[in-house]
């Protein structure tokens, strides 16, 4: 069934987003709308969990959301910088069972278990957030882990501004990182990958102006560090490409950056050996069974606009779209609450559609279409759903700040079943069935609420020929009359041909008799 309430909206930002509200209930709890999947943000080098602040308050306060217990992690547990091993990541978060749509990770804590954010990062000298890509790698895959086990969710997505894509990346492309199932089957479990800022192929920034930034700004950034070490496409005095990024030997001479001192170690795969053949990150394949996203500006200042883009002419992903902004610098990009949202779209085709439940009220987004969207003038967003039996879907359409267009049921192919509009709603049999939702996006970006509904398929009952819900007199005398009609000779057909043999025969009017009184 579908309904529309009135909202109540809040103007946010400088215009990018418009998010409403409601303010009455209807057939669902629409005050525990959710996101279809959790969401992890992740930050840059020397950020920390308040480098997302701005977008927890948007959903948390704006959109009505639930925000998770921050997941907490010191990657440089020894607190030495002359040696990096995966022994160092000490997590400090134990989440406990229970709904959240979205979470923050923080890399600045000690070995205590004493996390810094904002100028305060690094205060103790241990530059847990500036460690290699290998430790915040094996960090998100024990985030992930975590959020899975505590919410109960099939999928993920990831979103990492400057050096937590890679993070993302690094676990992504990493299969000893996932998860595996009840089937002994290790899949990554990641819906989607967004990425803002981040130097996929590389930042050479240069060494000084990356320090005088960091006193800028407030924060301490050590150009020896591991992170810098696995950030960079080249080092300035061997010019050979950098070995995280593009593999090579873990040696000296390779990574020879600096003229008189060198990283505080070259243990770019952190097993506490060096002298070892790596195997780049972007020589590694990388999965196609899911959504991406590439947040770019053109005024970045630290990372290219190629970098930034560059997984989409190394890999070339299937499912992905791309977004540019003009005049917005690197450590302002994930402040783009807009644009991250843009990023954060749903998927628009059924092969990487995101699980979500029945009588679950679901907050979606209709945005502005990025580069190489499939259907760049219209919002598509799919859902795939689980149906255990034969199924009455009805769709309650509760809040669309963008003009709602088309909601469709499609089988696993992508065949039409139904309108998941129609008030009498549309026969699902058991297997997998989508949901497409589609929207017409303005140059804002906007929420909706909606829940599709199941409900045991009516019973089908032949002998109650005028489906009145009971075999009664009038069916009899309906079959009494129709009496030797043939299908063949009636085009419309014989409605009281009940064992459908073609004709009404004795067989019918003795079926009918013997039901009779009893419901359909």
């Amino acid at each position: 069934m579908s309904n529309h309430f009135p909202s109540v909206k809040s103007l946010l930002g400088t215009g990018l987003l418009s998010l409403g509200v409601l303010s009455t209930h209807a057939q669902v709890d629409v005050y525990d709308a959710r996101l279809p999947l959790p969401v992890l943000f992740l930050h840059g080098m020397s950020g920390d969990a308040s480098s997302w602040g701005e977008m927890a308050s948007l959903l948390a306060n704006e959109a009505g959301l639930t925000e998770g217990q921050e997941l907490r992690y010191c990657l440089n547990g020894d607190g030495s910088d002359g040696s990096s091993t995966l022994d160092e990541v000490l997590p400090f978060t134990a989440l406990t069972a229970g709904h959240a749509d979205f979470f923050r990770i923080n890399f600045e804590c000690n070995a205590g278990g004493t996390c810094w954010s904002n100028s305060a990062s690094n205060s103790d000298g241990i530059f847990s957030g500036q460690a290699a890509a290998a430790k915040q790698g094996l960090a998100v895959a024990d985030a992930v882990a975590e959020i899975l086990d505590a919410t109960g969710a099939q999928e993920i997505v990831l979103v990492g501004h400057s050096m937590g894509g890679l993070a993302a990346r690094e676990y992504l492309q990493n299969p000893e990182y996932w998860p595996v199932d009840d089937q002994g089957v290790a899949h990554h479990r990641v819906a989607k990958l967004v990425t803002s800022g981040t130097p996929h192929n590389g930042s050479n920034f240069s060494v000084g102006w990356l320090e005088d930034l960091g006193d800028l700004f407030g924060f301490d950034i050590e150009q020896r560090s591991d992170a810098v070490r696995d950030l960079r496409t080249s080092y300035y005095y061997s010019g050979d490409p950098g070995v995280f990024l593009f593999g090579g030997v873990e040696d000296n001479w390779v990574l020879w950056d600096f003229l008189f001192q060198n990283f505080w170690n070259v243990d770019v795969n952190c097993n506490g050996n060096t002298g070892d053949n790596i195997v780049g990150l972007n020589q590694k394949p990388l999965a196609d069974d899911l959504e991406f996203a590439f947040i770019t500006s053109y005024d970045d200042g630290i990372v290219s606009a190629f970098s930034s883009d560059a997984v989409t002419t190394m890999y070339n992903p299937t499912h992905r779209e791309r977004f540019f902004v003009n005049g917005v610098f690197h450590t302002s990009m994930n402040d783009e609450l807009g644009l991250t949202l843009q990023g954060m779209d749903e998927p628009d085709d059924i092969a990487t559609a995101y699980p979500i439940t029945a009588g679950q009220t679901i907050m979606g987004f209709t945005s502005p279409q990025g580069t190489d969207a499939p259907f760049p003038s219209e919002d598509r967003d799919v859902y795939a759903l689980e149906v255990t039996e034969a199924t009455l879907a009805t769709l309650d359409t509760l809040w669309f700040g963008a003009g709602l267009t088309e909601a469709s049921w499609l089988d696993a192919q992508g065949n039409f079943l139904g309108d998941a509009l129609s008030v009498d709603g549309v026969l699902l049999d058991p297997g997998t069935a989508h949901l497409r939702i589609t929207t017409s996006p303005t140059s804002v970006v906007t929420n909706h609420l909606f829940a599709p509904q199941f409900a045991p398929a009516p019973t089908y009952c032949p002998a109650d020929i005028d489906q009145s819900g009971l075999v009664t007199a009038n069916d009899v005398l309906l079959a009494l009359s129709q009496f030797g009609c043939s299908a063949s000779e009636v085009p419309e057909g014989c409605s009281s041909d009940v064992d459908g043999d073609g004709i009404v025969g004795v067989n019918d009017i003795l079926t009918v008799l013997s039901q009779f009184g009893n419901p359909c």
